[in-house]
């Protein structure tokens, strides 16, 4: 049990006490926490707001930072030391965290000038009570507003968790690993678009964003969101390195990144997790049907996989040449893995637009598509799920 228990409840106890046996972990957010204290996520979240008035990923922080504090009192190590053992994987936003809790720096508190006492009360009760300052200035704000300025359209109430995922950008010189970064931000965006919490802004939105020169908050007010993901990455033979961050758009300010070097056999174990991770940073609530579907593998092969990836683009083309060229990769996906049920939706879709093109250029066609002599089996279950003007013929 920990000694310098911010909070007086045997709950709280409790949770800082699981914070504290995994604290050198900086992966370790709101999930794993539910997980050890064998509590839904939604649940965890609700308590500890109730009990400390803080979010659970503020909580957490607030346990770390007070352990960092404890551990610069005993002059052991330095202070990038003791950022890694409180779990900050970043020691310059170790100490901006410290700053805005306690008002000093970690140098200060190690050298033993730290300000006057009644300076620091006053700092660190500006800073305990800051959002309920903020909340009275606010309100008076508003009531003024009210009633001395006219009425002006109120901002969407789903702005609090909204979201886009920018295209991510290829760091390779290599040209032709940008469809495999391409993947990884396609897979981010389709996991969250799983959670029914969050709205999430739709490829087509963003996809203008890919070489633009705009700043973030500009392009969230373009979106109408509250966030933005952005990452760049690339493969190196069987190595994946990815650089992402989550951004609040009001403040330009990153909540939440991370850098990543997997294995490529960890492709997926990897996006799972920063779907995790971001959801964490927002607060977001997932309900266990949506976590299964996001930590749902689409396939074993790597290989089906990494065909896949490379007919994204051309299929998201969605021209006559794109789709053709997507076909051919998606039926190479399901070669290598006969089971590759998105390969199969993928290759049913294509076929749609390709139909929606031949109308538009009015060329005669039957109006039954057919796959002629498929290479490929496609099973009971994916056929009874292909639209009825879909007919397999062998």
């Amino acid at each position: 049990m920990s000694k310098s228990s911010i909070f007086g409840s045997g709950f709280i106890e409790k949770a800082e006490a699981v914070i504290l046996e995994n604290i050198s972990k900086e992966q370790f957010g709101v999930s794993e926490m539910a997980e050890l204290m064998n509590m839904s996520r939604s649940s965890l979240l609700r308590k500890i707001k109730t009990q400390t008035k803080l979010s659970a990923n503020q909580f957490i922080r607030q346990v770390r930072l007070n352990k960092g504090m404890e551990l610069l009192k005993q002059d052991t190590l330095t202070v990038a030391e003791i950022s890694y053992q409180v779990g900050f994987g970043n020691t310059s936003y170790f100490i901006k965290c410290f700053r805005e809790q306690y008002g000093y720096s970690p140098g200060e508190v190690r050298k033993g000038k730290l300000p006057d006492e009644d300076v620091a009360v006053q700092v660190r009760f500006l800073s305990k009570y800051r959002w309920p300052l903020f909340a009275a200035v606010s309100l008076i704000v508003i009531v003024l507003s009210v009633l001395l300025l006219p009425k002006k359209s109120t901002v969407p109430a789903d702005i609090d968790k909204s979201i886009a995922v920018l295209p991510f950008k290829n760091e390779s010189s290599d040209s032709s690993n940008l469809y495999f970064v391409n993947g990884l931000m396609e897979t981010t965006l389709n996991n969250l678009q799983k959670i029914g919490d969050l709205r999430v802004v739709s490829r087509t939105s963003v996809a203008k964003y890919g070489n633009t020169n705009k700043a973030i908050p500009e392009i969230a007010e373009e979106l109408n969101v509250n966030y933005i993901v952005e990452g760049s990455g690339q493969r190196v033979e069987n190595q994946i390195l990815l650089n992402i961050q989550l951004i609040e758009a009001s403040t330009d300010r990153p909540v939440w990144g991370e850098q990543y070097s997997r294995e490529l056999g960890d492709v997926f174990t990897l996006q799972n997790e920063v779907a995790r991770k971001i959801t964490d940073a927002i607060e977001a609530v997932v309900t266990p049907a949506e976590m299964s579907q996001i930590e749902k593998i689409p396939t074993e092969n790597l290989e089906a996989y990494d065909y896949y990836l490379k007919a994204l683009e051309p299929y998201y083309s969605r021209t006559r040449e794109g789709l053709e060229q997507a076909i051919s990769l998606f039926k190479k996906a399901i070669e290598n893995d006969e089971q590759f049920a998105l390969a199969y939706a993928n290759i049913a879709i294509s076929y749609y637009f390709l139909d929606i093109n031949q109308k538009k250029n009015n060329i005669p066609k039957a109006s039954t598509i057919m796959l002629i002599r498929p290479c490929f089996t496609i099973p009971d279950l994916l056929k009874a799920s292909l639209p009825k003007r879909f007919t397999i013929y062998k």
